[in-house]
């Protein structure tokens, strides 16, 4: 099944390694599971690229999604403003999500792109909203603060086995060039996007 890389145009290339999953459970019921992937399988504070991969167990509307969200990111005592804006977008590109679907998340440096399957959301998330992100999953204030050791590899419960390679396309692009058109892409590409 292939998963995505990161987003944009320019010659930055990923090797997915996992670091770490976790399950999340609501009751006895098994929702999600996430897991958090690096360039070399480590997890190190402030590190970047990251991908959190969240594999959908159950339904999940993607507007209650986006809420379960934001009212993490509202818990890290964030500016109402941002996250009002965040959950606005969020309820506009999530679908409804189904089971043995995958949203990727994709924090770098200065930005963040969801990726659901293979097909990019259409939205450029800022530094803020990435790290804000992260810190749901990672921030030791989070609720999901009892998932943070299988995440970063320190328990390995039910860890996950495949790596995710990412190899260079045959004819790579050489120059900066705005992409203005989202589409579907596979594991054996990666584009990035400038602004």
């Amino acid at each position: 099944m292939p998963l995505v890389g990161a987003v944009f145009c320019g010659p930055l290339m990923a090797q997915w390694q996992p670091v770490g999953n976790a399950e999340y459970t609501w009751g006895p019921f098994h929702v999600y599971t996430v897991g958090l992937y690096s360039e070399n399988g480590h997890y190190q504070a402030n590190e970047r690229p990251l991908m959190f991969s969240v594999r959908y167990e159950k339904p999940i509307e993607g507007k209650n999604f986006a809420i379960t969200l934001v009212k993490e990111m509202e818990a890290q005592k964030l500016s109402t403003d941002d996250t009002t804006a965040w959950l606005k977008k969020m309820q506009q590109i999530f679908p409804d999500f189904s089971p043995n679907d995958i949203l990727n998340f994709i924090a770098l440096e200065d930005r963040g792109y969801f990726v659901l399957n293979d097909t990019i959301l259409d939205h450029e998330f800022d530094a803020k909203f990435t790290q804000a992100f992260i810190d749901i999953w990672l921030s030791p204030k989070s609720s999901f603060s009892k998932l943070q050791p299988q995440l970063t590899g320190k328990e390995k419960v039910g860890m996950i086995s495949k790596n995710l390679n990412y190899i260079r396309p045959a004819n790579p692009l050489t120059k900066k060039v705005p992409c203005r058109n989202y589409r579907q892409i596979t594991t054996n590409e990666i584009i990035y996007r400038d602004n």
